[in-house]
């Protein structure tokens, strides 16, 4: 099986759904995180927190989605050809082998000496 290395899904998923994703994550474990350290600054600035995340997740709702739907879809195909594939592996396999024993049936020495 030729091992195919990351797709532009891939690609995509990792420099733009992941960032985006750690971002919101690490923003609100920190309005998490400052409102048991400092609950007075958090409800203080509440509005501001929630349009933070709110904003951070605006853009990033859209994006995963989007993003998360193509690479399901090449994902599915992928493993839809995966028995084609393998088919395939083991019938070269076998012809390559079939192959080399006839052409060391064909030899006058044999290898080695």
């Amino acid at each position: 099986m030729v091992n195919n290395p990351d797709t532009f899904n891939d690609r995509m998923v990792k420099r733009t759904v992941v960032p985006v994703i750690y971002l919101w994550m690490i923003a609100s474990g920190a309005v998490v995180g400052m409102g048991i350290y400092s609950p007075d600054v958090v409800l203080a600035n509440l509005d501001g927190f929630i349009a933070l995340i709110a904003i951070i997740g605006g853009i990033a709702a859209p994006a995963l989605n989007t993003l998360m739907r193509m690479w399901e879809s090449e994902q599915t195909s992928e493993t839809a050809e995966m028995p084609l594939q393998m088919e395939h592996d083991r019938d070269r396999d076998t012809a390559e082998h079939e192959h080399q024993m006839s052409m060391e049936a064909k030899l006058d020495k044999v290898w080695g000496e």
